[in-house]
């Protein structure tokens, strides 16, 4: 019988630990060796994955991008497939997999443990599995882990205006593929996307394909302010390739420079302040269990 451990963040989704705790152990016992972990600390369910990676056969998460961030770098190259229930504010990793917010119908595509490899980004030191990016995305993860005011989208869209409206653009040279050079005298964001999506259906890079090898960078140009309320509704419907200010390449390495430091976001995370930003693309480096609709 395989073994799988669930690695649960008992502040995700909105179900109480001990009926969670009974779901899990009714609904795996049957089919895995089953054990739980609801984690204490950030980067509890890193370090619990990388000490237990070969101890089990199938990890599953319930949280949101940050936890499965935490859980998938631990993951990356070991052929250990993840299981992904949803349990965060945006969740765009796993609406990328199709995978739904209910946690019975999550569980049940976990059972039948169909499993596909999909791309994986790093940034510098850190990994991104859905989007990592400087500029106003990255003062939003900031704001979010800094002054949380709560979950859910509400908090996102407050950071986002008040950003948009306080955080200067920036000077960004950009390399692509150690060959195409790019100036951008006033960029807002440069976001560094594996999928469609940061979470809440807002889509940055509609074209991306977390299968493909690469990663799409998507860059958006200050604009006039009176053209972000009219042109809103593009980054909803997957329009926003259409809007005159926003650019999209795909790649396998960048390099960015900015004349000042910008703090950068990984899947939402609050990163470190730098300079200079190293991006790669890892090919089909983490394993992923996926609904057959995907």
């Amino acid at each position: 019988m395989k073994k799988l451990l669930v690695i649960a963040n008992p502040n995700a989704g909105k179900i109480k630990k001990e009926k969670f705790k009974d779901l899990i152990f009714k609904e795996f016992s049957e089919k895995y060796k089953t054990d739980l972990h609801f984690t204490r600390y950030k980067g509890d369910a890193k370090d619990t994955t990388k000490k237990l990676i070969n101890h089990y056969d199938v990890f599953v998460i319930f949280g949101g991008d940050g936890s499965i961030n935490e859980i998938g770098r631990s993951l990356l190259y070991s052929g250990k497939p993840l299981g992904i229930i949803p349990g965060g504010s945006g969740n765009g990793l796993a609406k990328g997999l199709k995978i739904p917010t209910n946690i019975q119908k999550a569980i049940d595509i976990i059972k039948n443990e169909r499993i596909i490899e999909i791309d994986s980004g790093k940034l510098n030191d850190d990994y991104f599995f859905n989007i990592g990016g400087i500029g106003l995305d990255a003062w939003i993860s900031k704001d979010f882990n800094d002054k949380p005011l709560g979950r859910g989208i509400p908090p996102y869209v407050l950071y986002a205006i008040i950003n948009y409206i306080t955080m200067p653009p920036f000077l960004a040279e950009v390399e692509i593929d150690d060959q195409k050079k790019k100036i951008i005298p006033e960029a807002i964001l440069l976001t560094f996307s594996n999928f469609k999506e940061w979470g809440g259906s807002a889509y940055i890079a509609p074209h991306a394909d977390p299968s493909d090898t690469y990663l799409d960078l998507c860059i958006v140009e200050n604009f006039p302010l009176p053209l972000a309320l009219v042109n809103l509704n593009k980054l909803f419907n997957k329009k926003i390739d259409k809007f005159k200010y926003y650019q999209t390449y795909k790649f396998k390495k960048l390099k960015v420079k900015t004349p000042s430091p910008q703090i950068y976001h990984y899947d939402g995370e609050k990163g470190k302040w730098a300079s200079t930003f190293q991006v790669e693309a890892l090919p089909l480096s983490l394993k992923v269990i996926v609904p057959e609709n995907y």
